[in-house]
């Protein structure tokens, strides 16, 4: 009997404190939410967890009828804690207590039969725009027929009107071919740069960085007011020497030859050496383009070779402690 009412106490308080855990969680929620709710007395929680029928001190210094009327009395007090819990607990009930999904299902109402009016509006638009597009359909088929018999009127009577519309369209059909010709040719020049570039872009970068960039902007390469030093020429190999020396020599010639080019593009701008006038007033437009394309060419590589003979030029005045 000992120990069954042992394995009672040790239960009563393990179902004490799931209880006390649980009620912290609660109480933790409904702050958040924002409500209101009964939190469980600690004398109640205390009057659950200790049996009133175990022998106390207190019970110890009392004998007979007193100790049975002690044991009695603190029953009484356990029945009436409990009692009064349960009393608030149901007064609570038959209050009117919100619901913390009443705001967002009343916010989602109201948002549903606003979107339920934008539907009906729209869907009434529809309705109009839809009555408009069988009228403009009407129209259309009215004006094509119309236009149909007019150019065949215009095409008996003016026949030149049909050679004009042919002549339009084969301009159209060879502007479109030249079109796409020049995507390709950007496609494929895309195409062949790309893979160079992933390759010896790191290697462009650093020497446009250590010859150009840090020469030309000392302070702003630091972000400080004090200049950046350039204490030894940049190191490279012997190889990398020998590239750039061609690229500088293959920059040059193709300056010079794309200048004579262009030079003698202009020279011949009008074309008189073409016998026929309507083919030659067909590829002036054209060869006008490829003149002005010629001379934007020219002026970039003439700015890329003197970029380079300033970078020479500076580099040198450096070794010779002319510049800093």
């Amino acid at each position: 009997m000992v120990a069954q009412n042992h394995r009672n106490r040790q239960l009563l308080h393990r179902i004490s404190a799931s209880v006390r855990e649980y009620d912290a969680i609660q109480s933790a929620a409904s702050r958040t939410v924002g409500l209101q709710q009964l939190a469980i007395p600690r004398d109640l929680l205390d009057s659950f967890s200790h049996d009133p029928a175990v022998v106390t001190g207190s019970t110890r210094r009392h004998q007979g009828w007193r100790a049975v009327e002690d044991i009695h009395n603190r029953v009484v007090r356990q029945r009436k804690v409990f009692q009064n819990f349960l009393r608030q607990v149901h007064n609570q009930e038959n209050c009117e207590r919100r619901n913390i999904l009443d705001d967002p299902m009343s916010s989602l109402l109201r948002s549903l039969k606003a979107l339920q009016q934008h539907k009906t509006s729209i869907a009434t638009e529809a309705q109009k725009v839809a009555q408009e597009l069988k009228d403009v359909k009407v129209v259309h088929q009215d004006v094509k027929d119309g236009y149909n018999k007019t150019l065949s009127h215009t095409s008996v009577v003016y026949p030149e009107l049909s050679h004009i519309v042919a002549l339009e369209e084969s301009y159209k059909d060879q502007y479109q071919q030249i079109w796409e010709f020049a995507m390709s040719t950007l496609t494929l020049i895309l195409d062949g740069v790309t893979p160079v570039w992933r390759t010896y872009g790191k290697t462009i970068g650093e020497d446009i960085r250590d010859f150009l960039i840090i020469p030309l902007y000392r302070n702003e390469f630091t972000g400080e007011a004090r200049r950046y030093p350039i204490t030894a020429f940049p190191k490279r190999s012997l190889r990398h020497w020998i590239a750039l020396f061609l690229f500088y020599m293959a920059s040059l010639g193709i300056m010079s030859l794309q200048i004579r080019g262009a030079a003698s593009s202009t020279m011949h701008y009008m074309l008189h050496w073409i016998p026929y006038e309507s083919f030659r007033w067909i590829i002036l437009p054209l060869f006008w383009v490829m003149i002005l394309v010629q001379w934007v060419f020219c002026i970039l590589e003439f700015f890329v070779v003197s970029l380079q003979v300033g970078t020479l030029a500076w580099w040198i005045g450096w070794s010779i402690r002319i510049v800093s």
